[in-house]
């Protein structure tokens, strides 16, 4: 396109660099029509996709001459990572697609010229990989197909050819995808926790229709700020803590449910010391700790000044699942003026804190989903109805 971006400034871009690029894009963009932005947005990610697919046609070459071998003493993906700074799953991942794309004339011709994105070329490399005669047969077909199809259909279709071509493996395909399921969770040093992990279709669909259900934007007001990652941390949770609250069967230790200990001087829920309490050993505010305790069931522990246990007392001031009913069916849901989160999603909150002398009564109780129970305890209250 004539005086876009890709036609001029990225061309200039190294004979200037020197000067401020940011600034330089933005300058131009001020000067763009909405009309030439969106096709100057497309353009670029064909160049891209086109570089990409260049890029790979390259390291097959060197690869094919061993030049990182010869030159260097490493192998191309050792190379890759050394030069080209690529993590060892992106460099060996190259490798693998720039060999396979070498066997693929028709699908490499369009690939270099940005008709195909790198998600479907490593689709195809795949394809090939695993039926690399029934490929040749068909790569033409593949070749155009992938210049249209978005991921997921193009995903679709060669899941259908697989199944075609070799009915037993694709078979197995799908149980080995149930193997290879991992999940990891676990604490950093600074408290915070870590996901990772791969879940097979079957169990990743469950997780994601659960997820959607507490993450749909048309469930939240508008001015929910929070971002998607935000709300599937929130989901996730909240779907934890509804198990937790509402299963009967949750397995027991000595006797009791599972709970989340909280260690905190009585001064800090009744705002008299400058001091954080604990989760497992990590910091927490004192509004957090009030939220949670506002429908949990809590066990007294008096330590010494060296936090040496003293005397436990018995847990007390729960919700019961009687005035939890009687919750449900009186506020319908979470109570902050204009807010529609059902009453699954909420949690029963004092009016007037059990520390402050507040009583676990419904008279002293009300409904508030998790975003607008945080917010009172951050000093918000809920507008006029």
């Amino acid at each position: 396109m004539k005086n876009s971006i890709l036609d001029n400034e990225v061309k200039v871009f190294g004979e200037t660099a020197g000067r401020d690029l940011t600034s330089q894009i933005q300058d131009h963009l001020d000067g763009m029509f909405d009309d030439e932005l969106t096709e100057s947005v497309i353009s670029m990610k064909r160049l891209i996709d086109a570089s990409n697919a260049q890029l790979l046609v390259m390291v097959a070459e060197m690869d094919r001459r061993e030049i990182p071998q010869t030159e260097h003493g490493l192998s191309t993906s050792g190379w890759l990572m050394h030069f080209c700074r690529m993590a060892a799953t992106e460099a060996s991942g190259t490798v693998k697609t720039a060999r396979a794309l070498e066997l693929m004339p028709e699908v490499a011709e369009k690939a270099v010229s940005g008709d195909i994105t790198p998600n479907g070329v490593r689709l195809l490399a795949q394809a090939r990989d695993k039926h690399p005669d029934e490929f040749f047969d068909h790569e033409n077909v593949f070749a155009d197909i992938a210049t249209y199809l978005d991921p997921r259909e193009l995903r679709q279709a060669v899941s259908l050819w697989e199944q075609q071509v070799d009915y037993p493996t694709a078979l197995e395909d799908t149980g080995s995808a149930r193997e290879r399921r991992r999940f990891y969770f676990h604490q950093s040093y600074e408290g915070m926790w870590s996901t990772a992990g791969d879940i097979d279709p079957e169990s990743g669909h469950v997780i994601s229709t659960a997820l959607h259900s507490l993450t749909d934007p048309a469930n939240f007001d508008r001015d929910d700020n929070r971002s998607m990652p935000q709300r599937n941390a929130d989901a996730l949770t909240d779907i934890c803590r509804f198990w937790l609250d509402h299963n009967n069967d949750t397995s027991i230790s000595g006797g009791e449910r599972p709970h989340i200990t909280v260690t905190v001087p009585y001064e800090i829920l009744t705002g008299n010391e400058r001091r954080l309490g604990e989760i497992d050993g990590n910091a927490v505010n004192a509004e957090a700790i009030r939220r949670l305790a506002c429908d949990a069931g809590i066990v007294r522990i008096v330590t010494d000044g060296e936090s040496q246990p003293l005397d436990v007392g018995r847990r007390a001031r729960t919700v019961t699942p009687a005035m939890r009913r009687a919750l449900e069916l009186r506020d319908g849901g979470c109570t902050w003026a204009g807010c529609t989160a059902p009453a699954s999603w909420c949690d029963a909150h004092h009016i007037i804190h059990w520390v402050d002398g507040g009583v676990t009564a419904l008279i002293n109780l009300i409904l508030l989903c998790r975003k607008h129970h945080t917010a009172v305890h951050n000093g918000k209250h809920p507008p006029d109805r």
